[in-house]
């Protein structure tokens, strides 16, 4: 199914889309202020024979989106040669499950760009391919040379590490944001550059946070193993500062319902860069970098079930 010029015109503009956030509206206004665009980059884009059609795919709950929306609309505001519309992930499926990563991820923001005939020059999903791969450099290397988190196999999921170590993560991944902010907005930026000069797409590098695999065992009390008496124990790891916490108890009460006695315990993980994950007996069911979007209640419980078998 091909986007037409009628559906696209039902997209939000950008102001339109900053409005209606009902989270992270300061976060993401802030990230819009501190983006400086490149002047060979801006001339560019101004410089087109023609305006482009931009349709992006967002939620304001999404750190991605937070980070790279903001570069987009600068360019399409500085540039005036992109006609950006916006349309919310969950309510615009139809369009969303034409661009899923690796054909099946509904990972976001998604930014395509089409010519004035609506015929599509390429699309870009996420974040750039470079930021990835230094943030999986730069986890690689913290787990192997700091004394706290060198105790621990790389591959250990959030929900797995104790609490000085998870500080110690997030500190890591903290400054690697402040200090990489710039080099980031320039990268989206050059893909899609690329994009529109040569329909390149960014390369899909691995994700900065691995998965794992029921093989992987870790160090230390919070090890991925099943309580010694049979029962699981559920750990969620939430983006506190993107406001997941209704998601987060929803899901807490619906396990509870579900299962009363027969689970271990439930512990909640407040984190940040837009996660929502979910460990069962250490093992990784659902992750929003991966799998996008908030795992259905019932997906959850099933996981329980198969491990409690």
């Amino acid at each position: 199914m091909s986007v037409t010029a009628e559906r696209f015109n039902q997209g939000l503009t950008y102001d339109e889309y900053r409005a209606q956030m009902t989270r992270n509206q300061d976060r993401f206004i802030a990230t819009e202020e501190g983006v400086t665009l490149k002047d060979e980059d801006l001339a560019y884009f101004a410089n087109l024979e023609e305006p482009l059609n931009v349709l992006a795919i967002a939620e304001d709950w999404c750190g991605d989106v937070i980070a790279n929306l903001p570069v987009v609309g600068k360019l399409a505001e500085q540039s005036g040669k992109l006609n950006l519309r916006i349309f919310l992930r969950d309510q615009n499926l139809d369009i969303m499950d034409q661009y899923l990563k690796s054909g099946e991820f509904r990972s976001i923001p998604v930014f395509v760009f089409f010519d004035q005939e609506f015929d599509e020059l390429g699309y870009w999903i996420e974040r750039p391919a470079k930021m990835t791969e230094l943030q999986a450099e730069m986890r690689g290397k913290l787990f192997a040379t700091d004394p706290l988190l060198s105790q621990y196999d790389p591959h250990t999921s959030i929900g797995e590490l104790p609490e000085d170590a998870r500080g110690r993560l997030m500190e890591a991944f903290g400054q690697f944001r402040q200090e990489h902010r710039a080099y980031s907005d320039g990268e989206v930026v050059r893909e899609l550059r690329a994009l529109v000069e040569h329909g390149e797409m960014q390369a899909h590098a691995a994700k900065h946070v691995v998965a794992p695999t029921a093989a992987t065992t870790t160090n230390g009390s919070n090890g991925a193993t099943a309580p010694s008496n049979g029962r699981v124990k559920v750990a969620i790891t939430y983006c506190a500062d993107c406001g997941y916490e209704p998601q987060t108890l929803g899901l807490t009460e619906a396990l509870m319902k579900t299962f009363i006695h027969d689970i271990a315990g439930i512990e909640l993980i407040p984190w940040q860069d837009g996660a929502f994950d979910v460990t069962v007996n250490g093992d990784l069911v659902h992750s929003m970098y991966r799998d996008g979007g908030f795992p259905e209640h019932e997906t959850i419980i099933t996981a329980v079930r198969e491990r409690m078998a």
